[in-house]
């Protein structure tokens, strides 16, 4: 058999695989139940907000669209009969289109730690549920407000009884997470009716879907029986379509499905009364809530059917296109390939494995990374990794069809040529790709560590670079050239490796499989002759750092108990630190000085200027925003971790 024909043979093999492997994965789920066509949900939560729109921007000015919310709820009104609003300011022109179109209303003042918003809203809410009392079936004071420490327990029924005071005829409650009422049963007298949230997957300990539509009715039941002299409604129950696994419970179309067309139909069963979310998918909501906050919708942010309700409903709707991305990737092999002067069917199977497994994972992690990122940054982090990985998987296909292969990159002489101590060598490009190759990794591990709620396993990227790493080590020298820095940044994957285990739990299939790879390549950078000296100081420092955000941020950032005290005398010095703190914090002023400080730090070659920008990560990292605050850190360590390796090195 000639060699031409043994390659034909090869491909369509990889074409076949590749095929089914895709078409498997765009399956339906079998257990999905049918409604009947003509169902309507009770109520839908709705946001007018198209996709580059946001709330945010409301008290700047910003209108959504009359056109556009007449068109929604045209449309709406064919699977529902009414909405639930969750602000007025800025929306008053909602409650008309409503009626135009046959809708009842859950009307919304979004209450905040903004007194004066606060007060706009409510003023705004008693006036449009005086307007259109034909079609505000309830008032909602507030939304999650007591999970979010926005006000206090006290704050917040006085602002529950200001509103029935002005709304004595009308029902009027509070929605939060069902937690939220039995920490608070305060709450409960001022209200009329208790309105929970019950979400399986933002459980303290998430939900799988399987379980999810008992979990739901329990907690239901468990609500009734805390609260038995008032009426218990679901105000928020849903599955999100996209987005990170939290323990077992998975975001996907299938899932939400499953999880939407369960609960409709047990909900009517049991004559529940309840509000499903949501209406349209909300990107604005990637910003709080990490990439899973944007997929919450039946519809998309442009309109379209997702078909959870009804119909086909696939993971993997563009199945196709990632057939052909797949095939496409796969013909790299060609390169080497075609110039072999005979083939070795001994080595096909590794040939096989790598071409269909590297394509496979670069095809679905740009997927994905086309899905969840939603601005210039997350694209710009998605192309490095993909572009990583796929220079990797490049030198992996190579070393194993001819043998060749170069990964003699070293992170101190890469730093040496930046920091201008030595000219450039020939060695400068293989010293970026391994720097990159650690630094993307570190990044994607101390993020998930400290701030891993909102944030994907990319698994896919990191996969190709663990698995290169692993085979580099074992075939070649490799070792060798790992230095401290490098063998700091194994040692640093290792404890990011146990934080994220111990968070995720052994449920989460993602997560262990990104423990696993995130081992193996800190195994890689670990294990070395190199010796670790000069750092004590250092990270003394760093520690020491560390201990003392942690007691600014849980004794004074998100102490609940200052609450109450800044509501009665908010010019207390405390108060007012807080209150900047929180300004700080929401802004992100240290983030982003963080980043011009580790740029000049690494530019300069400033070892002060590296520990600065790494505590400032730091704060970063313990402050709610763990993807920027690892970028500062990583940045801060090139220069620190190349300054400790000259140290060492003398």
């Amino acid at each position: 058999m000639n060699h031409t024909f043994k390659m034909i043979l090869f491909y369509l093999a990889m074409f076949v695989s590749l095929g089914l492997f895709w078409f498997w994965m765009a399956l339906p789920s079998s257990n999905l139940i049918t409604l009947d066509p003509n169902v309507k949900l009770q109520c839908l939560s709705y946001a007018p907000f198209g996709k580059d729109e946001s709330p945010m921007n409301i008290a700047k000015g910003f209108r959504p669209s009359t056109e556009q919310m007449d068109k929604d709820l045209a449309h709406l009104a064919t699977i529902t009969s009414c909405i639930r609003s969750y602000s007025s300011v800025g929306l008053e022109e909602l409650p008309e289109i409503a009626r135009k179109h046959g809708l009842k209303m859950w009307l919304g003042a979004w209450v905040s730690s903004d007194v004066a918003l606060t007060r706009k809203e409510i003023d705004t809410t008693i006036r449009l549920a005086k307007e259109n009392k034909d079609i505000i079936e309830t008032v909602v004071v507030g939304n999650e407000a007591l999970l979010r420490n926005d006000v206090s327990a006290s704050q917040l029924v006085d602002y529950i009884k200001e509103v029935k005071q002005a709304l004595p005829d009308m029902i009027i409650t509070y929605a939060d997470v069902w937690e939220f009422w039995n920490k608070h049963p305060e709450i409960a007298p001022a209200v009329d009716r208790v309105t929970i949230h019950i979400l399986p997957y933002w459980e303290d300990k998430p939900i799988s879907v399987d379980k999810a539509l008992l979990h739901v009715k329990n907690i239901r039941e468990l609500m009734q029986q805390k609260i038995p002299d008032k009426e218990i409604v679901i105000g928020e129950t849903g599955w999100p379509s996209e987005g990170r696994m939290r323990e077992g419970a998975y975001p996907s179309a299938v899932n939400q499905a499953l999880f939407t067309r369960g609960f409709v139909k047990m909900a009517e069963e049991n004559g529940w009364k309840y509000n499903f979310i949501e209406a349209f998918d909300q990107p604005w909501k990637r910003m709080s809530e990490g990439a899973v906050g944007g997929f919450w919708g039946l519809f998309d942010a442009n309109r379209a059917d997702k078909h959870i309700l009804h119909g086909f409903v696939s993971n993997f709707p563009n199945a196709l296109w990632l057939f052909i991305a797949s095939c496409t990737l796969s013909l790299v092999g060609l390169i080497w390939l075609w110039g072999l002067p005979r083939c070795s069917c001994k080595k096909a199977p590794y040939w096989f494995a790598t071409l269909f497994g590297g394509s496979v994972a670069l095809t679905w992690q740009a997927n994905a990374y086309w899905i969840v990122s939603r601005n210039n940054l997350e694209y710009a982090w998605a192309i490095l990794c993909l572009s990583i990985a796929f220079l990797l998987w490049l030198k992996l296909v190579r070393f194993l069809i001819d043998e060749e292969i170069e990964m003699r990159g070293s992170m101190a002489r890469f730093m040496s040529v930046i920091t201008l101590s030595e000219p450039k060598s020939e060695m400068f490009w293989e010293d970026a790709l391994h720097l990159l190759s650690v630094s993307v990794v570190l990044i994607m591990a101390l993020a998930l560590a400290f701030d891993g709620r909102y944030l994907n396993f990319e698994l896919g990227t990191l996969g190709i670079i663990a698995t290169v790493y692993a085979v580099v080590y074992f075939a070649t020298e490799r070792k060798e050239l790992n230095g401290l820095m490098e063998k700091v940044s194994g040692l640093t994957l290792f404890i990011c490796a146990l934080a994220v285990l111990l968070h995720e739990s052994a449920r989460n299939d993602f997560a262990l499989n990104w423990v696993v790879f995130v081992l193996v390549f800190g195994s890689t950078l670990w294990l070395s002759p190199s010796k670790l000296c000069g750092i004590t100081k250092s990270f003394l420092i760093l520690i020491v750092s560390a201990l003392l955000l942690v007691a600014m941020k849980e004794g004074v950032f998100v102490n609940e108990s200052w609450i109450d005290v800044c509501a009665a005398d908010p010019m207390l010095p405390m108060c007012q630190f807080r209150a900047l703190l929180g300004k700080v914090v929401y802004l992100n002023y240290v983030g982003l000085s963080g980043i011009v400080v580790a740029i000049f730090s690494v530019l300069s070659g400033s070892y002060v200027l590296g520990m600065i920008a790494i505590i400032m990560g730091l704060f970063c990292l313990l402050t709610f925003n763990g993807f920027l605050g690892a970028l500062i850190v990583v940045l801060g360590w090139w220069i620190v971790g190349y300054r400790l390796n000259d140290q060492c090195t003398l």
